[in-house]
């Protein structure tokens, strides 16, 4: 017999969940947020008149059931925008995140057992591609092409271990890695030895829209990513191929790897390439890589603080355990006790554990999209900066926050992160 359920406290939940939304929200404003990855939702995009619960199953056109003209309609114009951004030949919107992407973009090219040539962990490669403890790791013989002592991608290094390893699949892109990507370079080494190219741009694919960035086709046969970090817009990936693989991709994606997709998201995805396309989103672009090049300035005074010397994108790497002996956890907490959030992260040739790392990542998006200045990135570089170089120093962590708190409270109350980018 089974036992009674017990009943729920609802006004107790309740009143947590409240509390800890508040008080989420409430962090988000008395924080400066330089993790790479992290980027404000324009309000649009919460207040669409969509249901949530407005999904449809099976691929565009081949929908199992009635009552999907409109849905349809939408997921053509998301589709057709990302063809036209991205200059892809075909688009799927599906997938409800990059890493999802990723394992459809696996099963269509692979099969289990296959070798697939990818960037090393710690070099800034990605857990889907290819970690042991991922989905990936487990299903596919890996193995992973890092950098050289500079930190940059070696081509004639990889050249050599994919003619030795002769992978079905080149994987590119990575969510560390600072520099350009050459794919050019890539595809005549995944050409020679027979394989697909697939590039992962969820981190600068805001970027490549923008022409900021190599555009990835047509050297490569397919590329995915995310609309949630440099292009400003929901959570959701994105599948984008040549035609020859258009039937391949769809059919890995559904039924391959999942069922049903709310139409909410898919609305919202098409909204924000939609955007991408508007003066305001290239002038933030533009005003992030300037951001970036502030930071750069900054760091540029403690030698071999910056892996590679600098960033051509919207993020960084800091190796603060060789130059400061701080490891990336320490360095994390350090300026988080004064309100700047930063993520702990491996670098190439890391001999500490991912949890502690020896570095911090750190990028421009939210802060740039916030209206942050060129003069205020200025003043957060130093002061973190004089955080790591005086850890314990206690008088200049409470110098340091109140600094920012003064620079916050400017910033919140002439917030103007509304429909448009007005801040930019």
């Amino acid at each position: 017999m089974n036992k009674k359920k017990k009943m729920i406290n609802l006004k107790k939940f309740e009143k947590e969940l409240v509390e800890a939304a508040r008080f989420q929200d409430n962090y988000d404003f008395q924080t400066i947020n330089l993790i790479a990855p992290a980027s404000p939702t324009p309000l649009k995009y919460l207040n669409t008149t969509l249901r949530h619960n407005a999904i449809a199953e099976g691929l565009l056109g081949h929908r199992p059931y009635a009552g999907a003209e409109g849905f349809n309609r939408i997921e053509e114009i998301a589709c057709r925008l990302a063809c036209q951004q991205f200059g892809a030949d075909h688009a799927n919107v599906q997938p409800h995140s990059v890493s999802q992407a990723n394992q459809a973009v696996y099963q269509a090219l692979l099969l289990n057992g296959d070798k697939v040539l990818a960037m090393k962990f710690s070099d800034g490669g990605h857990l889907t591609h290819g970690l042991k403890i991922n989905f990936s790791g487990r299903f596919f013989n890996f193995n992973f092409y890092g950098t050289g002592k500079d930190g940059r991608l070696d081509y004639k290094a990889i050249e050599k271990q994919a003619v030795e390893f002769k992978p079905k699949l080149i994987v590119c892109g990575a969510s560390s890695y600072p520099r350009e990507i050459d794919f050019k370079k890539l595809k005549k080494i995944a050409a020679k030895v027979g394989a697909y190219l697939m590039a992962d741009l969820s981190h600068p694919a805001g970027l490549v829209v923008a022409n900021k960035f190599p555009q990835p086709f047509p050297s490569c046969d397919v590329v995915t990513l995310t609309l949630d970090k440099t292009m400003l817009g929901p959570h959701g990936g994105i599948i984008l191929c040549k035609k020859e693989l258009e039937q391949t991709i769809d059919k890995a994606v559904h039924p391959g790897t999942q069922s049903s997709v709310p139409l909410r998201r898919i609305f919202e995805m098409a909204q924000c390439l939609l955007d991408t396309a508007k003066p305001w989103f290239l002038k933030y672009i533009d005003r992030l890589l300037i951001n970036m090049k502030v930071f750069e300035e900054v760091f540029n005074k403690l030698p071999g603080l910056m892996v590679t010397g600098g960033s051509d994108t919207h993020l960084m790497v800091l190796n603060t355990y060789n130059v400061l002996g701080l490891t990336g956890k320490d360095s994390e907490e350090i300026l988080e006790k004064i309100g700047i959030l930063t993520n702990r992260q491996v670098v190439p040739g890391d001999t500490l554990k991912p949890y502690v790392a020896s570095g911090i990542r750190l990028g421009a998006t939210w802060i740039t999209a916030r209206g942050y200045r060129p003069e205020e990135v200025n003043l957060i570089g130093k002061i973190i900066l004089k955080n790591l170089t005086n850890p314990n120093d206690k008088k200049i962590q409470k110098e340091s926050k109140a600094k920012l708190e003064n620079l916050l409270w400017v910033k919140r109350k002439n917030d103007v992160w509304k429909d448009e980018t007005t801040t930019i």
